[in-house]
């Protein structure tokens, strides 16, 4: 049953200052101030930093995780022939596993001019258990350095690269810079695993979300949190918090991975993390989805574990024993199953809710097409695919809440 989009749109974003420059970051729920070389620098956050009350003890990679910039951008007007943006990438490393350094892009009117891997200024190592960090800086602050054609007004955009925390320094050019006003497309809230979060494309604008917003006109909020899509209460109460048009949860993955829940615990936890964000959201359509195939480990309860194989390639897989099924583990298909049932019940009592089965996003009749090259995460072109067929099953014409205007 559909459920179109009806609610008033909501702007998103809020108006930063970067030297003398005023810019508009969107994307993001809170920012944090940090030191860097005796200047004030901005980060921005994936989740209110009063959430970190909350965090587990050994929280450290759930805290960098949300501190990741996926979906993160600038949006500013200027009629500057070229500009400086002065910022500290920090890479991730797990133990001596090294996390991705992604693009930073840069567009003009809505079409890209530039494509920049930033120098990685940090890293930042955690340890497996999430109980340890530390930050080594490595460089010094970058200033990027780009050209614009023309001096006439135009609209920029920066996107942050999606996998690498970003302190924003400066930003500096030839002529004024002003905040771009707020978007007028209604906002998308999604929240989901790595497979969400998509630190494997290389382009910020890669990401599956990225590319289902730009597809239907809307202006997206992406809390995709590598391995930590857990169903935790602050992240409910933070999705309750912010205004929004529609709602998406890819749930799942995660969850068996860890074997953080059992066949009992699944259903009332995801019901609980409904009920939670109902609170701000009464009447908001929500799309409830299950994860994409993870072959070879549909039917494997957790934990996950990683084979390295040669040419530094590597394996990921379910590594639990099967006879514990019985006895009430997890697997990927009875997560499925469990999260069409919670979407039945609610739906039967008018709740504006949706189900999506994952594998119509990747599936066993896609394996022949597309690869997973770890048999976990999808790579660009894969992604980019799932991006077009959430967009078209979603917000299509025919979709599960169409996107008015959208053929």
């Amino acid at each position: 049953m559909s459920t179109p989009i009806t609610s008033p749109r909501t702007a998103v974003g809020e108006v930063i200052t970067l030297g003398a420059s005023q810019v508009l970051l969107e994307g993001h729920l809170d920012l944090e101030h940090t030191d860097v070389e005796n200047t004030d620098a901005i980060r921005p956050l994936r989740l209110p930093r009063s959430a970190r009350t909350h965090f587990p003890p050994n929280g450290e990679i759930l805290r960098a995780i949300t501190a990741n910039a996926s979906g993160v951008r600038l949006r500013f007007i200027t009629s500057a022939t070229g500009f400086d943006l002065t910022l500290r990438s920090t890479q991730l490393y797990f133990d001596e596993l090294a996390g991705p350094v992604n693009d930073l892009v840069v567009e003009v009117d809505g079409q890209p001019v530039h494509v920049v891997r930033p120098t990685v200024t940090d890293i930042r190592r955690l340890s497996w258990t999430g109980d340890v960090a530390t930050t080594v800086t490595v460089a010094p602050a970058q200033t990027l350095a780009f050209t614009l054609d023309g001096a006439a007004e135009k609209a920029v955009t920066v996107w942050l690269p999606q996998g690498m925390i970003v302190d924003l320094l400066d930003l500096r050019a030839d002529a004024a810079i002003t905040a771009a006003a707020p978007s007028t497309a209604p906002v998308w809230i999604h929240h989901g695993s790595s497979i969400s979060h998509c630190v494997e494309t290389p382009s910020p604008t890669g990401t599956w979300p990225v590319i289902a917003a730009r597809l239907s006109d809307l202006s997206l909020i992406n809390l995709g949190f590598g391995g930590q899509c857990m169903l935790d209460p602050f992240v409910a109460d933070a999705i309750a918090a912010t205004a929004a048009n529609v709602i998406s949860l890819k749930v799942g993955i995660n969850i068996v991975g860890a074997r953080a829940l059992d066949q009992r615990t699944f259903t009332p936890m995801v019901h609980g993390f409904l009920d939670r964000i109902r609170v701000g959201h009464p009447d908001t359509p929500i799309v409830l989805a299950s994860s994409i195939l993870w072959p070879g480990s549909e039917d494997v309860p957790g934990p996950s574990d990683v084979e390295f194989l040669e040419a530094g390639r590597v394996r990921c897989y379910a590594a639990g024993d099967a006879a514990d099924i019985a006895r009430g583990a997890l697997t990927m298909t009875e997560s499925r199953r469990q999260l069409a049932e919670v979407v039945r019940v609610r739906a039967a009592s008018g709740e504006r809710i949706s189900y999506l089965d994952g594998l119509s996003l990747y599936g066993p009749d896609d394996q022949a097409r597309y690869t997973l090259p770890d048999s976990l995460h999808p790579d660009a072109e894969l992604y980019a695919e799932i991006g077009r067929r959430f967009a078209d099953a979603v917000f299509g014409e025919n979709g599960l809440v169409p996107r008015p205007g959208l053929g």
